[in-house]
């Protein structure tokens, strides 16, 4: 088999590796207690946080987020936020995100400036339609992903219909108001963190927009950054992945409300391993999803290898 069939094969492979990263726990916590002797275990997903262990009992809210909410109960003593104020933009443009990383290699498989910028003039277009009629129109949550809208209607403790009037794009502002709410912090605060949360998912989107354009031009004008930029910004996804959660388990730590039972000092949590705070005992580590992360990382890295390797010996000859 030729070079250029292999490295196609790889990114071909590793497109549906990220496919599934997408429906699939990236990462697991679980938080040891007094009250719980089997723990509370948690699992967190692109588009939402989920249980860790299946419960079998209870409504549908029950079986897919019984954990998450129990979570929040204890981390609430300590004053942290729940778990659903973190990463609000990440989980409602997630689907679209990984639509753009798909876009990426897509290009990056084909050969010709002409036909990889056409392929991406198209995709992204296609992708920008899609986000704008998802996020802005009314009713549009229910093309958000069925992982997301679970999360939002058992967070916000609502019924599915309650929520399939709203667009994506308040259905994300209502959610985060919501988790902030379940605090005992001032309304003016919370209006003040959902305001700038707004402000933030305006400035994304665009930096995304201008993103995508300067691709398509950095294509067409032939620079080669660009190029190898179509399979760089997938492979660096676990990387992204990990940078995100720390950061946020960073501001949550750093961020205490004064509503705590116990006071504690800002702190780090755990990114990966276990800790101890308090009486709690945190553990947190890699789940399958970012395994298959990891390995569609691998064959991106074996494939942009081969490519580059095959494109060498095309200018020699």
């Amino acid at each position: 088999m030729g070079k250029a069939i292999i490295f196609r094969l790889l990114t071909t492979v590793a497109i549906f590796l990220i496919i599934a990263v997408y429906f699939s726990p990236i990462w697991w916590v679980q938080l040891d207690a007094p009250a719980y002797p089997n723990g509370v275990p948690i699992n967190f997903h692109a588009n939402g946080v989920f249980n860790g262990s299946q419960v079998e009992e209870g409504e549908f809210c029950d079986k897919t987020m019984y954990w998450v909410l129990e979570m929040d109960v204890l981390n609430h003593f300590v004053g942290m936020y729940p778990t659903g104020t973190p990463a609000p933009i990440e989980r409602a443009l997630s689907q679209f995100l990984f639509a753009f990383l798909i876009i990426l290699l897509i290009a990056f498989m084909i050969s010709g400036r002409k036909l990889q910028a056409a392929t991406l003039s198209v995709g992204f277009s296609i992708i920008v339609a899609w986000g704008y009629l998802t996020l802005f129109t009314p009713g549009s949550v229910t093309w958000m992903s069925s992982g997301y809208q679970q999360f939002v209607q058992c967070d916000m403790d609502m019924e599915p219909e309650e929520i399939q009037e709203w667009s994506g794009f308040y259905t994300m502002q209502e959610s985060y108001r919501t988790s902030l709410s379940k605090t005992f912090q001032s309304r003016t605060e919370t209006t003040r963190m959902v305001n700038m949360m707004v402000t933030v998912a305006y400035v994304v989107i665009g930096v995304l927009i201008v993103g995508i354009l300067f691709f398509i031009m950095g294509i067409i004008w032939k620079n080669n950054l660009f190029y190898w930029l179509l399979v760089i910004i997938p492979i660096l996804l676990p990387v992204f992945f990990v940078l995100d959660y720390a950061g946020w388990l960073w501001w949550v730590g750093h961020n205490l409300g004064d509503w705590a039972t116990f006071t504690l000092h800002p702190f780090m949590p755990t990114v990966l391993g276990e800790s101890k705070v308090a009486s709690f005992t945190t553990h947190s580590y890699p789940h399958y999803g970012y395994g298959l992360m990891m390995l569609s990382s691998v064959l991106l890295i074996l494939a942009g290898l081969l490519r580059r390797k095959q494109l060498r010996e095309d200018s020699e000859t």
